[in-house]
């Protein structure tokens, strides 16, 4: 496949001349979720965006992926250690080894995670915001983010703004499981039309194509430039267009903005910055790498019909009475439950949260906050550009273990309370298989004080007045619930506080 870069308003780095100079008020970097949520919403408010992507890539279909695959390979390979080495050695370029049909971690094409995410969203619950042992509080409350998640609906085309098991029961004619211990977490799914935000309708109408921001496919951040507590200028670098040869160093311009925001995923946010050495100070960037652990296999057994009935399994299925799947009317919006460990479960046994599904299945639970779970530099460079690679070490501790083993007892008890018979896989054969699960947390976490992480509450990095970050690398926690619908809500938040910012000018 030649060139495919450049229809509609997408240009094509390769076409700036090298030593130009793009100006403009707000410059993003990365194409994902929380790059494209706060571009649209800038643009939306009447501020230029120029929004650069580094892949040579257009689309977000399946066989753009699968090619970007090699320019990923080359561009991103490093070191993954840690955890890693059980089952995603892979980790940073192509993970689960073998499995080539997907790469479901870390993406180099326009639309980044969005083209592969499965549109499970549901705000994070207010615990996630405390600070308790083992877990991070946030500079900010759930409270703060309710009005942005509010309006995180209509831009994810959600059913609507509910997420209470009892609402969903009257919708599904089902009935609420009382399981001692336990809450029952709703979450509704994105429709397919709306995950991937390279190809994505807006709520206007538009697409990223065509909504006025200044896309620049092909265009690879090399370097963030500051003086004096303000970024100057970044520099960026296109690649060769032939898509059927490996890439290789084409031109080389700056962008000058009032404002950046680096948007690229907690791996290379954290490696930009690193790069830069901006922020790191306090050696905070890169620390606190977390996710959503993982089994690759089934580890908790259980039969939904030995404990629930069946209009409970229904709502925790997202079933009609007819027994077919609930979908939104005129949209294909869906909607099914879990079991979590309530908030006063979570703080009186000193455990974070972890899912289960009615019928039982693979373990997934939220990671404690752990600074030796980090991102630094390698001494070799990458095949393209020559800049540092990154090296990764996932680590668990031991707040991750009790999790899992506390929760496992207490489901098993609630279970067997109700006449039901639920067993646990022990813990080094769980760990033995976990995966990261595409939600990469951490990294560039918000913090009040500089000392404890990198970012503020407004999103800004410490000591830099015109550098953002967005995505998950900002959370400090990771609570239960998947990250995108909490990108999608600080990315809008974050938008409203730079349209204020400019205002005030």
């Amino acid at each position: 496949m030649a060139n495919s870069i450049g229809t509609n308003s997408i240009r094509n780095g390769a076409d700036i001349p090298t030593g130009s100079v793009v100006k403009t008020q707000v410059c993003v970097v990365g194409s994902g979720p929380a790059g494209v949520t706060a571009a649209w919403h800038l643009k939306k408010a009447g501020i230029d965006v120029v929004l650069i992507e580094g892949s040579r890539f257009e689309s977000g279909t399946d066989a753009q992926r699968e090619a970007s695959w090699p320019d990923k390979t080359l561009l991103y390979a490093g070191e993954a250690t840690g955890v890693f080495k059980n089952i995603e050695p892979d980790f940073l370029i192509q993970p689960f080894s073998g499995q080539d049909s997907n790469a479901w971690e870390r993406e180099r094409i326009l639309g980044g995670t969005s083209a592969h995410w499965g549109g499970q969203s549901r705000p994070l619950s207010p615990i996630t915001f405390e600070a308790r042992p083992g877990y991070a509080g946030w500079p900010i409350s759930r409270a703060d983010l309710d009005a942005w998640y509010a309006q995180a609906v209509p831009f994810c085309a959600l059913y609507a703004n509910e997420f209470g098991a009892d609402f969903w029961a009257g919708v599904l004619q089902a009935e609420v499981p009382s399981l001692a211990g336990f809450d029952i977490e709703m979450y509704q799914f994105v429709g397919e039309d709306y995950r991937n935000f390279a190809t994505r309708t807006f709520p206007d109408g538009s697409t990223l194509a065509d909504c006025g921001i200044d896309v620049i496919l092909n265009a690879s951040l090399l370097g963030i430039e500051p003086a004096g507590g303000h970024v100057r200028r970044i520099r960026v670098a296109s690649m060769t267009t032939d898509t059927t040869q490996p890439p290789k160093p084409a031109t080389r311009f700056h962008i000058e903005a009032d404002a950046y925001i680096l948007a690229c995923g907690a791996v290379a946010n954290a490696h930009q910055l690193l790069l830069s050495n901006i922020g790191n100070e306090h050696d905070q960037v890169g620390r606190y790498f977390m996710c959503h652990p993982l089994s690759s296999d089934r580890v908790v057994f259980v039969d939904a019909d030995s404990y629930l009935s069946p209009p409970q399994v229904r709502l925790m299925n997202g079933k009609l009475p007819s027994g077919d799947d609930w979908r939104a009317p005129g949209t294909n919006v869906n909607v099914n439950a879990r079991f979590v460990p309530s908030e006063e479960v979570q703080r009186h046994e000193g455990i974070g949260a972890c899912w289960f599904w009615a019928g039982g299945g693979q373990c997934y639970f939220e990671m404690a906050s752990n600074p030796d779970s980090r991102i630094t530099l390698l001494d070799t460079v990458d095949e393209v550009f020559g800049l540092p690679q990154a090296r990764i070490d996932w680590q668990l501790s031991a707040f991750d273990q009790k999790t899992y083993e506390v929760t496992g007892a207490l489901y098993s008890a609630a279970v067997a309370a109700h006449g039901g018979s639920a067993s646990i896989t022990p813990w080094p054969q769980v760990v033995a298989q976990l995966t990261v699960n595409g939600h990469h947390i951490g990294t560039t976490r918000m913090s009040e004080d500089p000392a404890d992480g990198v970012v503020d509450a407004n999103l800004k990095v410490h000591g830099i007045d015109n550098l953002y970050v967005a995505g998950s690398s900002v959370f400090p926690s990771t609570g239960i619930s998947n990250p995108t619908f909490t990108i999608i809500a600080l990315s809008i938040r974050l938008a409203d506080h730079l349209r204020q910012r400019f205002a005030m000018r």
